[in-house]
């Protein structure tokens, strides 16, 4: 239902409500292909996969931080377009690794050929570390909001990156507010899950 919930928390930033970072896993592991993506790559398919409501390609979600990012791109720290949103993602998760002794890269230069699965390929301000892709995020957009979902697989305990996400986000000016999901949301979602099934 995770991809669900991230949609909800995206309608509820066009409602009015509070942007969000939320913080997740899958377990048992699964699999999940962009929103235009038409299909599940064939060496993926034995994973319970979903839909998102993102574009991008597809991940293996198995022992990586997944996070998602809703927010307003028409003003404040992440505005401008998709790029710039990336990037302005991309510093902060950038930073929060380095703080962990991590020498990771923002890639800015062209992006490579497409590759239907997210980590054989880097796109501009995606994170590298000696060469490598480790961070993936796919974006969408509604009527000057936005939804992030990424995923991250460094070598690094999750908890204290997560605790530095949050330490970059506070010394920019961002209010950090932990909740738990609503009874509503949770029904909200329920009701929502199957626009994300694959069938």
């Amino acid at each position: 239902m995770n991809m669900a919930l991230d949609w909800v928390l995206f309608r509820e930033v066009l409602e009015g409500g509070a942007p969000c970072l939320r913080f997740y896993g899958f377990n048992p592991p699964g699999v999940t292909i962009g929103k235009f993506q038409e299909r599940v790559p064939e060496a993926l398919k034995g994973y319970p996969c979903a839909r998102r409501p993102t574009g991008g390609r597809a991940v293996l979600h198995n022992g990586d931080l997944v996070f998602s990012l809703t927010g307003w791109h028409t003003d404040g720290y992440f505005a401008g377009s998709v790029l710039e949103t990336y990037r302005a993602t991309a510093e902060i998760l950038a930073e929060a690794a380095r703080r962990l002794g991590l020498h990771v890269e923002i890639e800015r230069g062209t992006p490579q050929p497409y590759d239907e699965m997210c980590f054989r390929s880097t796109s501009r301000y995606e994170i590298t570390l000696m060469g490598k892709k480790v961070v993936g995020v796919a974006q969408a957009r509604d009527r000057g909001a936005f939804l992030e979902q990424g995923s991250v697989y460094l070598p690094v305990d999750r908890n204290a990156y997560m605790n530095e996400i949050k330490k970059v986000f506070a010394e920019l000016g961002f209010e950090i507010k932990e909740e738990d999901f609503s009874p509503e949301e949770l029904m909200r979602a329920q009701e929502a899950q199957k626009e994300f099934e694959l069938r």
